[in-house]
């Protein structure tokens, strides 16, 4: 498995932490900010991921329209929602906004190598 560069994008820092830790433990080079208005400016200036995982409940700038944004500048970068609130929204919602799949917090390992492994 190649090494995979992992933009996360999640306000509360301890859930950071851990997908930096976790994603480390897999091998892959991770990225973190805590607003999706950071991320967008990331990308903006060109950096390049092969995948993002966002939380969906953020102040100012929330996951659903960060994704949305996403897709808009990149259709193709695979975006995954992992939220402890999942089931607060819409799941046709989050598929029409182009997300890859969502998740619910705290994720498991298993359910974070489905996202590495979906697009080999």
């Amino acid at each position: 498995m190649s090494t995979k560069k992992i933009l996360v994008v999640d306000d509360n820092l301890s859930q950071l932490k851990l997908m930096k830790v976790l994603l480390g433990k897999l091998g892959h080079m991770t990225v973190t900010v805590d607003s999706a208005e950071e991320a967008e400016y990331i990308l903006r200036c060109g950096e390049h991921f092969s995948l993002i995982i966002t939380d969906l409940r953020m102040p100012w700038l929330n996951g659903l329209n960060f994704c949305r944004k996403v897709k808009i500048l990149n259709p193709d970068l695979k975006i995954y929602a992992l939220s402890g609130y999942l089931y607060n929204f819409d799941m046709n919602e989050l598929e029409d906004a182009g997300f890859d799949g969502m998740y619910q917090k705290p994720i498991s390992k298993a359910d974070l190598e489905e996202i590495l492994h979906a697009d080999i």
